[in-house]
């Protein structure tokens, strides 16, 4: 004889089998989605390149009509090829061996590389704009693009923190993405400069550019000491001792300024070498965590 108890079980597990039907197919929609944002930032990431390659003859003249005194010498702006492949290697490995990739695993993938898809979007508008001369406008989009690739090292960086360091993804996936951020902080400090020069149709007081300057270099130096991120304080120094480096003609009255910016850019260089050193000697040669 059935009784209520038994049709209360029956209800029950029939309820169970829905739901758990009902997980799989939101899990297999869900994984079809990712896969499908994946060769989407594939298609965009191909774009950007198409963009940058057509437009790069018209980049350089209109960073030497916009030059600044923090703008770096032209040879640090070949980090970009170190930049795009170590992009285009992060890319092809979400789609073809996602399990390699920092979205793998991730509470919020999607999240995630929508953010990547924007940044594409927001590299590609900001060729447009500074090409064409409206560079207050193009500095709004690099601090949108700034604002993206910062969510994305910030998730890395938690990641790390809670499931620790994994080589195969951090050179898979991980480091274009801290490369990329950390010579994004430098262009979009100079991109400020350009535009408040723009605005001020002069050069900026001693204080504005060294404020900018610092900037930079606190930033790397908390990546350094707390998260021991060398590749970020590498980009750094590339863009501080290219800072350095540069040689400009310029007034009487602006030069002493430009000195004083390549011997704070030259200083900043040294401190953040000096604590790479110090991070690394304590991370190889220092005591070891005791595990009880």
């Amino acid at each position: 004889m059935l009784t209520p108890t038994m049709f209360g079980d029956a209800n029950k597990r029939l309820c169970e089998r829905e739901k758990d039907c009902a997980g799989k197919k939101r899990l297999a929609s869900d994984s079809v989605e990712m896969a499908v944002l994946a060769w989407v930032n594939l298609a965009l990431y191909g774009l950007q390149l198409f963009v940058n390659g057509y437009s790069s003859r018209n980049i350089a003249p209109m960073s030497r009509r916009h030059e600044t005194l923090i703008t770096p010498a032209p040879y640090a702006f070949s980090i970009w090829g170190l930049i795009y492949t170590l992009l285009a290697v992060g890319v092809v490995v979400d789609c073809c061996w996602p399990s390699a990739s920092f979205y793998s695993g991730a509470k919020h993938a999607t999240l995630l590389r929508a953010l990547f898809s924007v940044s594409c979007l927001m590299n590609m508008a900001w060729i447009v704009f500074f090409t064409n001369e409206y560079v207050n406008v193009a500095t709004a989009t690099l601090v949108v693009l700034w604002l993206a690739l910062f969510a994305l090292y910030g998730y890395i960086v938690l990641a790390r923190r809670e499931n620790g360091f994994d080589a195969k993804r951090y050179f898979c996936s991980e480091l274009g993405v801290t490369v990329y951020f950390a010579w994004t902080c430098a262009a979009t400090l100079i991109s400020f400069a350009v535009s408040f020069q723009d605005v001020a149709q002069d050069y900026l007081s001693l204080t504005s550019y060294l404020s900018l300057v610092s900037i930079l270099a606190v930033a790397t130096l908390c990546a350094v000491i707390y998260e021991g991120d060398v590749a970020f304080g590498l980009v750094a120094i590339w863009a501080l001792t290219a800072i350095a480096a540069k040689s400009m003609q310029v007034e009487a009255r602006v030069e002493l300024v430009a000195m004083n910016i390549r011997a704070c850019a030259t200083l900043s260089a040294a401190i953040i070498a000096a604590f790479i050193v110090i991070s690394l000697t304590l991370k190889f040669f220092g005591p070891k965590a005791c595990v009880h």
